[in-house]
């Protein structure tokens, strides 16, 4: 049997099939090609020839590509594609991923794909994920799970989960949950565990507890990646009011989840969105990058305005601004780095008490007073060796305490801005980024001008 071919050696041969239209040549190149690698350069075709290269795939190649493309891709497809072609999709697909798809489509359109669904069970499981709102645990779970008794021995169980289980269900058979007459999560383990255990050994006596680790159907999708990534779980229950067990999370079904957080996290860095990664409109674009950016502009607009205040200081003393530029640079690069690692660990879930937060903060205070006086001293040298015998020490001593001043605050700002930004609701990634530069550049520039001018005055 052949193996499947990057669909890098056969892209130029691709394209230019699609201009001539000669299907049946395609046909047979694309039988030749990994359905996987398509994922890859799907937005390098335009929306036609993404039309015809997904109906000319055979079936089990095609799927393997839907299940991989982004959700806007695959609601796209399914309002282009006939009732002959959409259907195969929706009867192999999990109903999790239908209803994530669903999410994004008008309800008309979720009617018209719902009726070309025969099972009645998956229908079942979609109007379950559909009641709860999108991005939430509740529209991602599993609803399909096996309940075990407390009561059963290890052979009992194993017996159960073979007469139940098919195969489309083997990835829920990582971890097990026991429940009781009511259907109340009591514990958990997993199939090694079931599997290594004594025939007779009951499964409440080889059960873990769940309390840390089970969590509602309406808790945000990233709350629930936290807990994943914290506690390094392969599944997490999903639980009513009562308790009862209504649905089953695993880790594949959050690996896209981690990777869209991520994503979000660093566009928003720099204060853009995550469409900017695949929107083509350069006026789209320019909005999303817009809000932060002024903010920016309105911190360069006080900037001026305190070098303007100092023009009599700078016309004495022109060597201050050759300084300038380097001690606010300094600043915002030692920030940024404060800022990336609190965002992050704000994201994993690090800090969950005042205390986490207060050392977190001293820390980055000491790491900004230490590198700033090393940097401090660094400068002062280089200056006194420039400048010293026109300017003297104190010229030194100011560019040395204006690099120290910068380097702290910024280091300090980078830690504590996040953390309020999160306490108040904001999401930090969004608006720690450019907020940090400005206003490192903006008390960097006033210390070292102020300092200038109280040492410097008599030149």
């Amino acid at each position: 049997m052949n193996q499947p071919q990057s669909i890098a050696l056969f892209f130029p041969e691709i394209r230019e099939l699609l201009a001539e239209k000669n299907y049946a040549l395609l046909k047979q190149v694309l039988k030749a090609c990994s359905p996987l690698d398509f994922a890859d350069v799907w937005r390098k075709f335009d929306e036609e020839e993404r039309l015809q290269i997904f109906k000319l795939l055979p079936s089990n190649s095609s799927l393997k590509l839907f299940e991989i493309l982004e959700v806007e891709d695959q609601r796209l497809l399914l309002a282009r594609l006939n009732e002959e072609n959409v259907t195969p999709i929706l009867d192999n697909m999990e109903s999790p991923d239908l209803a994530k798809i669903f999410h994004k489509m008008s309800p008309r359109a979720v009617k018209k794909m719902t009726s070309l669904i025969k099972r009645q069970d998956a229908l079942a499981h979609i109007d379950t994920l559909m009641k709860y709102p999108e991005n939430t645990a509740g529209s991602l779970m599993h609803p399909e799970f096996v309940k075990l008794s407390p009561k059963m021995t290890a052979k009992q169980a194993l017996l159960r989960l073979q007469a139940i289980t098919r195969p489309g269900q083997k990835e829920h058979l990582y971890s097990l949950y026991v429940t009781d007459d009511d259907g109340k999560v009591m514990g958990t383990m997993s199939l090694q565990d079931l599997v290594g255990a004594p025939a007779d050994e009951q499964l409440y006596e080889m059960m873990t507890s769940v309390e840390t680790i089970k969590v509602k159907p309406d808790t945000d999708q990233e709350d629930v990646s936290k807990l994943f990534s914290k506690y390094q779980l392969t599944s997490v229950p999903v639980v009513d009011v009562q308790s009862r067990l209504i649905g089953v999370l695993t880790v594949s079904d959050i690996l896209s989840v981690i990777r869209q957080e991520a994503t979000e996290d660093i566009v928003k860095m720099v204060g853009t969105r995550a469409k900017d990664l695949r929107e083509q409109s350069a006026f789209k674009i320019v909005f999303f990058r817009m809000p932060w950016l002024l903010v920016t502009l309105c911190g360069g607009f006080l900037i001026s305005l305190i070098i303007h205040h100092f023009e009599p200081l700078l016309a004495k003393v022109l060597a201050l601004v050759s300084f300038s530029p380097l001690i606010a640079g300094m600043g915002g690069n030692v920030g940024s780095q404060s800022a990336t690692v609190i965002i992050r660990s704000l994201a994993l879930g690090h800090f969950e008490t005042k205390k986490d937060w207060a050392r977190v903060v001293w820390r980055e205070f000491s790491v900004g007073v230490m590198l700033g006086g090393l940097y401090g001293l660094a400068l002062a040298a280089f200056a006194y060796l420039v400048y010293g015998h026109q300017y003297g020490i104190e010229f030194s001593i100011v560019v040395a305490v204006g690099m120290g001043t910068s380097m702290t605050v910024a280091a300090t700002m980078g830690a504590l801005a996040p953390i309020i930004f999160h306490r108040v609701g904001i999401d930090p990634a969004t608006a720690t980024g450019p907020l940090i530069t400005t206003i490192t550049d903006i008390v960097s520039n006033l210390t070292y001008f102020a300092l200038a001018t109280a040492f410097l005055f008599h030149i």
